[in-house]
């Protein structure tokens, strides 16, 4: 899902984008959901070169059975199902849930408080010879992997602070801070990069010439009608961005042994070389766990849009 480019001038055209984008949201839920519930019951053979082949043809009937049984279930108990271990799904996926969101919103939080300083001195840089430690180093760092990044990170911890620094803690201030600052490397540069071409925008301008023709000051011109427009539109990179760290959570969260939301996902897979995924499929923490991360996408994409109307009312 991306940020719907309208006029937003007007509260009834902003709900109608909102619900758009709610409808959007929920199919890629219930697609979600359709496929969690394939069945899983593959017959495996042997070739003379002794490779393990599954049969991958997909029984119709017991696909309706499954879809049937589960809205059912759903509808008369009230409940995703259970999990693997005979645990209620929902307290699972919260708890899961509770542990992702502080990183969450920390990342996105941090992206934005260290990456719009990052982004005005790069811009002050990009006019002197020094331009190569501003806007070089924003683009290097995007540049280079995400997982390359996390993989030297956890390397220096561990052998270099491990004495000091509880990589794998999960209590503690290393529970929160580590995967925040690994999940917000990528947005910091990225809301710099945006912050420096939003300010180059605004140069030149008719309403600044305007007020430096009136003799305003620059750091006033600067403040008070640059920045302040350039910041609107920083603002409307909130989902690109929150989509980013979300899809950044998993690799977070299995670096670390930590029971997320993403990697509980994950684990709730039953991932196997073989077929994919194995007979202990848990629908219940897939589904509940897709419908939490659809909610706060919707999240994202309301500041998106709140920020995208006032720069349209600018």
């Amino acid at each position: 899902m991306s940020i719907i480019a309208l006029d937003e001038r007007s509260p009834p055209i902003l709900l109608k984008s909102m619900f758009r984008s709610f409808l959007i949201a929920l199919s890629v839920f219930v697609v979600v959901a359709l496929v969690v519930l394939i069945p899983r019951d593959f017959t495996v053979s042997v070739t003379p070169q002794y490779w393990i082949v599954p049969d991958g043809s997909l029984n119709w009937q017991a696909y309706g059975e499954n879809i049937r049984g589960y809205v059912h279930s759903a509808i008369e108990h009230r409940t995703l199902g259970v999990t693997r271990y005979g645990e209620p799904a929902e307290p699972v996926v919260w708890a899961a849930f509770k542990i992702s969101l502080p990183v969450i919103l920390g990342a996105l939080l941090a992206g934005f408080v260290l990456g719009i300083p990052k982004g005005m001195l790069d811009y002050a840089l990009s006019r002197t010879r020094f331009a190569l430690l501003g806007g070089g180093t924003t683009w290097l760092m995007q540049a280079l992997p995400d997982f390359f990044l996390l993989l030297l990170a956890r390397w220096y911890v561990i052998h270099y602070q491990g004495s000091h620094i509880r990589f794998f803690a999960q209590t503690g201030w290393e529970s929160f801070v580590i995967p925040t600052v690994l999940a917000s490397i990528y947005p910091i540069f990225y809301v710099a990069r945006v912050t420096s071409s939003s300010i180059a925008g605004q140069e030149g301008l008719m309403y600044v010439k305007t007020a430096r023709a009136k003799g305003m000051p620059e750091s006033i011109v600067f403040g008070r009608h640059i920045m302040s427009n350039s910041l609107a539109r920083v603002f409307t990179h909130i989902m690109p961005l929150g989509v980013y760290i979300l899809s950044s959570l998993l690799l977070i969260e299995y670096l670390r042994n930590v029971p997320g939301a993403s990697y509980r996902a994950f684990q709730a897979i039953d991932y196997n070389k073989v077929t994919a995924s194995g007979g202990n499929v848990e629908p219940g923490v897939l589904i509940g766990t897709a419908f939490c991360f659809m909610l706060l996408v919707l999240v994202f994409q309301a500041v998106g849009y709140l920020a995208r109307r006032r720069v349209s009312a600018r």
